[in-house]
């Protein structure tokens, strides 16, 4: 916890250091103006929520099948108590 702490502190400083140095530059390459990504893309926005819809109802049934989603506090405790 303590290193992560750190590195979260230390990349704010450096973040807060460089941003008048930076932040000019980036945004005279990135500035797009108000996007959306359906405009981005030249797609109609009723394909892109269908799509990215999609992409998560995928992704949650693969992390149902592989079996990673995070198991219930009472269930941890049950199985330390068995042990």
């Amino acid at each position: 916890m303590i290193p992560g702490l750190l590195g979260f502190l230390v990349g704010a400083v450096l973040f807060g250091l460089t941003y008048q140095q930076v932040f000019p530059q980036i945004s005279t390459i990135a500035n797009l103006g108000n996007v959306v990504i359906p405009g981005l893309w030249n797609l109609n926005p009723y394909l892109s929520v269908l799509v990215f819809s999609m992409m998560a109802l995928i992704l949650f049934y693969l992390i149902d099948r592989a079996g990673l989603q995070r198991k219930d506090k009472d269930e941890n405790k049950d199985q330390e108590n068995k042990d």
